[in-house]
């Protein structure tokens, strides 16, 4: 039987589901989830092998409007995959209406040389917006129309996955595997960390700091075979963000602390004795030399 491999780029407007969907795919957590806006920063690979073959996913920001360094670099990065990719999986929430991202994604999207399927998220809340969807690919003015496949799915319950994976198994080519049989994810490790603490930072303060929370891996020593020591440094635009991190005598950020320093135990296989330090650094989403350190900048 020939073996089929490919990059297939997980592309969608912020929010909708293109990290939960990259989880429930491999069946492992390789990318963090939270319900605040614009989670993903980074373009994650996460690699899914079968007997007929290997896809390597690769999860992207969610393209938006904005002017900010930051912002430029994001949606940089998720239109690299779009170029770089074999196929690409345009994924929409129909629980919410059709927006001027969306209308700005499709314009994008709709001459690509790459086939697209348009996986249409939370079907299990009901079909939504649905035919808005399929009506706004359906009329962009295209010379030819690269969508192979309207897949609906819910990447929250699982619902359909199979069938998605059967449709992008069918749209790649025949290739030798890219990556050993037991890589999952190809991630850097210090960025990997980084990511896990600012998942629970989200999580722990929800809507009081949604964009204007950065972490950085600043150190990373094995002390002992069985302990790795590690500094984080969180960065915050204003001192007042700064107080709401740390919390009360420092409970906030302690329970920060806790939550992810049993993720990443985990993530190494080993006690982690973790260090936490809240930073403020103003306007660090336009400084080069910030986005750089925090890996967003080659």
């Amino acid at each position: 039987m020939e073996k089929k491999s490919g990059f297939v780029a997980i592309l969608g407007r912020p929010n909708v589901g293109k990290s939960t969907l990259l989880n429930t795919l491999l069946k492992e957590k390789v990318s963090i989830i939270s319900k605040v806006p614009q989670t993903t920063r980074f373009q994650i690979r996460g690699i899914l092998n079968e007997e007929r073959g290997q896809v390597i996913f690769v999860d992207t920001p969610g393209l938006h409007i904005s002017k900010s360094q930051l912002s430029k670099y994001l949606n940089s990065a998720a239109l690299k995959a779009k170029k770089d990719a074999e196929l690409i999986l345009y994924m929409v929430d129909l629980t919410r209406s059709v927006g001027e991202e969306e209308k700005v994604l499709v314009s994008q999207l709709k001459d690509s040389e790459r086939p697209i399927i348009m996986v249409l998220n939370k079907i299990d809340l009901g079909e939504g917006f649905l035919n808005d969807y399929v009506k706004l690919w359906q009329e962009a003015p295209k010379e030819k129309d690269p969508l192979k496949y309207f897949i609906p799915v819910s990447s929250l319950k699982g619902d359909n996955i199979s069938g998605l994976i059967e449709a992008i198994f069918s749209l790649l080519p025949v290739a030798q595997p890219y990556y050993p049989e037991d890589i999952l994810s190809d991630f850097p490790q210090r960025l990997n960390i980084a990511e896990i603490i600012r998942e629970k930072l989200l999580d722990s303060l929800r809507e009081e700091l949604p964009h204007s929370i950065a972490v950085m891996t600043d150190e990373m020593i094995s002390r002992k075979e069985n302990l790795t020591y590690i500094k984080a440094i969180i960065l915050v635009e204003r001192d007042s963000q700064k107080s709401i991190v740390i919390g009360k005598k420092g409970e906030m950020l302690k329970r920060v602390g806790e939550l992810a320093r049993k993720e990443i135990e985990e993530l190494l296989e080993k006690k982690v004795y973790l260090e936490l330090f809240v930073r403020t650094e103003k306007k660090w989403q336009e400084n080069p030399y910030i986005l750089r350190r925090l890996g967003y900048l080659a």
